[in-house]
């Protein structure tokens, strides 16, 4: 069921933006053709190139009106104005076009950065590479140069609208700031230019967009337009992977708990905390095994990665020297007592859920190892190295053989790694 329509002035910028939502899961579609639009019927997204670049503003702003009205039912799409990641071509007559298209009550916001292609907002400036805007190529364009790096300078020349200006120090505030201060610029300006410096800047964007409730356009080279679309229609609602990720941790360090949030703020993981504690005492160990078994089975069905883990703040590792006295087990003894206990959590969870998983992912190379155990597997099928240290794998023999497997150590990576590894197998699993 379509979703989101991004119109864009080239073609390649066009496949460029929903190459990122395809990275999500999303089934996305380029029409070449307008007549050929009823071929795209099953698909979450449509891309749409205008070839406008080059036009002069008023036949790209009938070329843009023209695009958006291919769509009768506008109140119910998510809209994207896909713009050159320099800003180049009829920037302010393509926003006014799909503002006036989608109605009165629009607000185009505007976030221009792209830190993957090395483009970022700062106080207003756009740079590339660190470089200024108007100190790069763009500024010798032949038929759209660029004289200003500034973003709200570039699209007040061109626009007839007034424009707002959210800065960088606002949106490190975070979404509940970016949410007021979208609401209190959209006052006054139909068009709102945000800084940004990053993806996570991106992500707190276009969550305080949305929590805004006013009804917006994206303007920007793809990024915050796959933002936006990922907080509209949660990830399991359009991740087509044949399975579910149920990933396994139990590493109890500081890049691991880095690794499960910025999971946490990049995708939406069911992530179920074990009491670890509880799994060093014989009497209530089982419950404690069950109770995060049980959690993660009832909750499975809105969420498509799984995460079972020891620790997400700092305060969830053990105190050993505490234990000791206790239990009278010493840091070895109780790494074996947890991960065993981790190990079993993975397996009965698959048990139960059986074709519902699609691929696992392990963390700490003795998590890894006790859950082979308890499945038992006879080996690894080694396929590919996701980063160094993080291997993908089929599992050969045992009650699972066949399933996709990524094993990584406790103290790889950096933070981005548990996304990383879990998009890959996402991929594996769906192709």
């Amino acid at each position: 069921m379509l979703k989101t329509v991004i119109i864009a002035d080239d073609l390649t910028g066009a496949n460029d933006t929903g190459a990122i939502l395809a990275q999500d899961g999303m089934k996305v579609g380029t029409i070449l053709k307008t007549s050929d639009k009823d071929h795209f019927k099953d698909f979450d997204v449509l891309c749409i190139s205008t070839n406008s670049r080059g036009m002069l503003p008023a036949e790209a702003y009938e070329k843009v009106k023209n695009a958006a009205n291919l769509f009768e039912n506008k109140e119910a799409l998510f809209f994207s104005k896909r713009i050159d990641s320099t800003l180049r071509g009829n920037v302010g007559a393509e926003i006014d076009s799909i503002i006036e298209t989608l109605g009165n009550d629009t607000i185009a916001i505007v976030v221009a950065s792209f830190p993957n292609s090395g483009r970022v907002s700062i106080g207003d400036l756009l740079l590339v590479n660190g470089v200024p805007l108007q100190n790069t190529e763009v500024a010798k364009d032949p038929t759209s140069p660029i004289k200003s790096s500034r973003v709200t300078e570039i699209v007040k020349k061109q626009s007839k609208y007034s424009v707002g200006y959210i800065s960088l120090d606002q949106v490190l505030k975070g979404e509940k700031v970016i949410k007021n201060e979208v609401l209190e610029k959209a006052k006054d300006n139909k068009i709102i230019v945000i800084d940004a410096q990053t993806l996570n800047d991106i992500d707190e964007i276009a969550k305080g967009c949305v929590e805004s409730k006013l009804k917006f356009v994206a303007i920007d080279p793809g990024t915050f337009t796959a933002a936006v679309a990922r907080v509209l229609f949660k990830r399991e609602e359009v991740v087509k992977a044949a399975g579910k990720i149920l990933c396994g941790i139990g590493s109890a360090s500081n890049l691991t708990r880095e690794q499960v949030n910025f999971l946490k703020s990049q995708r939406n993981p069911l992530i179920v905390k074990a009491n670890t504690i509880e799994f060093l005492n014989k009497d209530l160990k089982e419950k404690e095994i069950n109770r995060v078994v049980n959690e993660v089975v009832e909750k499975e069905s809105n969420y498509n990665i799984l995460v079972v883990t020891t620790t997400i703040d700092e305060k969830d590792v053990l105190d050993f020297s505490e234990i000791k006295n206790t239990y009278k087990f010493d840091k070895k003894e109780c790494a074996n007592l947890i991960t065993d206990a981790i190990a079993t959590i993975v397996h009965r969870i698959i048990d139960k859920l059986g074709n519902k998983i699609g691929g696992v992912y392990t963390s700490g190379g003795d998590v890894s190892e006790d859950f082979c155990t308890k499945i038992e597997a006879a080996g690894f099928d080694v396929k590919d190295e996701v980063i160094p240290l993080a291997i993908y794998n089929k599992v050969i023999g045992g009650v699972f053989d066949g399933m996709p497997m990524v094993t990584k150590g406790g103290l790889v990576g950096n933070k981005e790694t548990l996304v990383t590894c879990v998009d890959y197998l996402e991929t594996k699993i769906s192709s």
